[in-house]
């Protein structure tokens, strides 16, 4: 007697059983390794410059006494607690999906390594206007610093090894459906 759950005929009872067997999941290259590094890095200067926000409210006021002369006392403490709020806020969401973003890097989702391309490209180039109105020393520093992990982020996930290890087939020889 048939089972009425199985279909008819020789099917695998797991995708993992098709022709090619369980896929191995190789680990990813140095290129991708130390790109989620710097990625990291990213993340924990950006985490560190929210702090910094917290810690800088009376730089902003004079900052902005200094743009609108004419502001009054509350549209000044408005403007400086949606400014420090908005610093916080953006690097804990950075932070949120630059980790997602290593961690896909890690699995081999292509996909990701393209927004991550994109993500740090338009850093880069941000940066370059930003070093123009860096306000101090710091704040050139940690922009030369920002640019610079963009910049190799983008040059080891473009390398060779790892495009193969994002573009590599499956199992049973199929490409990989992952990005």
């Amino acid at each position: 007697m048939s089972n009425p759950i199985q279909p008819p005929g020789n099917y695998p009872s797991r995708p993992e059983e098709s022709i090619g067997g369980p896929a191995v999941q190789t680990p990813p290259p140095p290129s991708v390794v130390n790109a989620v590094r710097l990625v990291v890095a990213r993340v924990v200067l950006a985490l560190v410059g929210g702090v910094v926000a917290l810690g800088s409210q009376d730089a902003m006021r004079s900052a902005m006494v200094k743009a609108s002369p004419t502001l009054d006392q509350s549209s000044l403490d408005l403007a400086v607690r949606v400014a420090v709020g908005f610093s916080v806020v953006s690097g804990v969401v950075f932070a949120i999906v630059w980790g997602v973003l290593a961690r896909l890097l890690l699995r081999g989702t292509n996909w990701a390594r393209i927004v991550v391309w994109v993500f740090a490209g338009l850093s880069v180039a941000t940066g370059l206007i930003g070093l123009r109105n860096a306000a101090n020393g710091l704040n050139l520093a940690v922009g030369l610093l920002d640019m610079c992990l963009d910049a190799a982020i983008i040059v080891l996930l473009a390398r060779r090894s790892s495009s193969e290890f994002f573009h590599r087939p499956q199992g049973d020889g199929r490409m990989s459906a992952r990005g």
